[in-house]
């Protein structure tokens, strides 16, 4: 009989310090146990570095684990970083490709690498204190790319499967192509970052509309619904990345990375106004949409099997946090897509340790259920959050009936129970709801968060009416259930859910299921009840360029910062004060 040491011992850990950084628990079978990003404990969005504080967090909830389980991080041996670096820059040569990277900069890194002591296994022991965590050390070193394909192919529960990476650049690359078969990923192809720039173009030209490239790609995404077709407006796009990325020109993305990105965003934006004047950013949106969505499909098809009715697709990389691509992707006839739901860098510790599982133990690939896997709080915690406030509650013993009875009668409420979401998608359990019939809301509701965003607030629908709702489900189920992909929406999610259909008819529908999160589906089950309407409004819980709330200090202090009506926490309810005189919206 198998003991708890025998578990333990089986158990894995991944880390990683780019974007995102963040830290994982894995058990034995491949069962995600504790995943959460840095940025939520920092409060600073997109957090670089050591993942002090997840690490802390994981050794809180699993103290047995950290000192006896391999530590997988992502990155690459000396010897491998240094022979990517070299097949870089002589492909960059012989294409005629440009790059920041050169003989003289990879001299200068090797010498870093080597000063830095790498071969302890050690990160930073020296710097860390007892209040932050761990020693961040490695035991399995996993390159950036492969993490990324591991992180989909893992989680997917296919048995078979091409899977895809695309995205801006990590260790050299910006795209791959593998092949998942049993515990097996074989890589197919690889492109450097120059060869295939489809994620960094599109920071790129997100930088150049006057948004912030690293975080507000998305806005872009929105707005170029907006745009139209404009041929003249597309092969200016086209000549002016072509242009860039050539030898002898030093590429917008590189300067973006390796210069004060206050200077480069300002010589980007005078670019905007000389040689894009005569389009407006909607028409600009739309090119880098449209090209984006073109790149990637021809990339998958480069590789894509005959037959592809019959073939499952997972992908991974932040360009596939773009959810009209996705769309796009299992628009080509693949039979189910998968997308990780930490899709962009903080899913790169959940790759690795999946990677090593897989790769070193014969692992096979585990259908990702649910993405709470982050912290939790007790009752206790929640009410003293709110006591130290000194904020007015009640206990209520049906809370959820509670919560889509304050829904329908108008009001804003703000929830905050059971374990943290894992990835950039609020799904349930900190996210602010309302009703999907207001279309004004997508206006004043942003405005109170601080918010600037041109795509509609994201629907939360009942898995078992998704084919009332959405064109398309089939193939997409549980691709939809964390938010990754768009639908065509029926007639009738167009005339009952205004709030929630973007100007192109599509909607980013998150699919509830019973069994994956009860609390969450009685809410929709009993607003459904009472208006025959199976969705409502789902954003994430945070004010604009905050990260989602984490704990409930953080939940009060962003339902007092956003003037929201209501907040359930657990089984408590706050009300504001002034909620009885402005359901809702502004003057609504």
């Amino acid at each position: 009989m198998e003991t708890m040491a025998d578990n333990r011992s089986k158990q894995v850990i991944g880390w990683h310090d780019s974007h995102c950084a963040s830290a994982v628990l894995v058990d034995g079978d491949g069962r995600v146990l504790f995943a959460a990003a840095e940025e939520r404990y920092t409060k600073k969005k997109l957090q670089k570095g050591r993942p002090r504080w997840s690490m802390a967090d994981l050794e809180r909830y699993f103290p047995q684990s950290v000192s006896h389980v391999p530590v997988c991080y992502v990155d690459m041996p000396l010897g491998a970083k240094t022979a990517r670096n070299l097949a870089l820059v002589t492909n960059s040569f012989f294409k005629r490709l440009n790059t920041s990277k050169s003989w003289l900069s990879l001299a200068g890194t090797l010498g870093r690498r080597v000063l830095q002591g790498q071969k302890s296994g050690i990160v930073g022991a020296e710097n860390i204190s007892a209040s932050a965590g761990p020693a961040l050390r490695w035991d399995v070193l996993v390159e950036h790319h492969a993490a990324h394909a591991a992180s989909a192919y893992y989680c997917s529960g296919f048995s078979d499967a091409m899977v895809v990476t695309v995205d801006g650049v990590g260790d050299c690359l910006s795209a791959t192509v593998y092949s998942g078969k049993g515990a097996v990923l074989t890589p197919v192809s690889r492109y450097f970052y120059n060869e295939a720039p489809f994620g960094a173009n599109y920071e790129v030209l997100t930088g150049l509309l006057g948004f912030n490239p690293d975080r507000h790609c998305g806005k872009i995404t929105g707005l170029s619904a907006r745009g139209r077709e404009n041929q003249e407006c597309l092969e200016a796009v086209r000549c002016f990345f072509e242009q860039s990325w050539r030898r002898g020109k030093k590429n917008w993305f590189d300067r973006l990375h390796d210069e004060e990105e206050g200077e480069v965003l300002r010589q980007l934006r005078q670019l905007r106004q000389k040689i894009f004047a005569a389009f407006t950013q909607e028409d600009l949106a739309w090119a880098i949409q449209h090209e984006t969505e073109r790149l990637v499909m021809e990339l998958i098809a480069r590789h894509a099997p005959t037959d592809v009715a019959h073939t499952d697709i997972c992908l991974a990389g932040g360009v596939f946090a773009n959810v009209r691509v996705n769309q796009k992707v299992k628009g080509m006839g693949f039979r189910t897509i998968f997308i990780q739901p930490a899709m962009d860098d903080g899913g790169l510790s959940l790759g690795a340790a999946l990677h090593h599982l897989g790769m070193d133990r014969g692992v096979g690939p585990r259908r990702l259920d649910h993405c709470f896997l982050g912290p939790a709080f007790d009752e206790a915690a929640m009410q003293e959050a709110i006591q130290r406030r000194g904020l007015a509650y009640e206990k209520v013993d049906h809370i959820h009936y509670a919560i889509a009875q304050l829904v329908e009668e108008g009001y804003v409420v703000a929830r905050f129970d059971g374990a943290m979401e894992f990835g950039p998608r609020a799904l349930g359990n900190r996210s602010i709801l309302y009703h999907t019939i207001d279309p004004t809301v997508n206006a004043w509701l942003n405005k109170r968060l601080a918010r600037t965003e041109f795509m509609p607030f994201a629907p939360a629908t009942m898995k078992e009416k998704a084919h009332r709702c959405y064109v398309g489900v089939e193939g997409c189920e549980h691709a939809a259930e964390f938010m990754t992909i768009t639908f065509d929406c029926t007639p009738e999610m167009k005339r009952t859910s205004p709030a929630v259909v973007h100007v192109d008819g599509t909607a980013r529908g998150q699919l509830v299921d019973a069994r994956v999160n009860p609390g969450f589906h009685e809410i929709l089950r009993e607003y459904h009840k009472s208006t025959g309407i199976p969705s409502l409004v789902n954003t994430s819980f945070n004010m604009h360029e905050a990260p989602i709330v984490a704990t409930p200090d953080d939940a009060v202090a962003s339902f007092l910062d956003g003037r929201l009506d209501c907040l359930a926490m657990g089984p408590f309810l706050v009300r504001s004060r002034d909620a009885s005189h402005h359901k809702g919206s502004d003057g609504h």
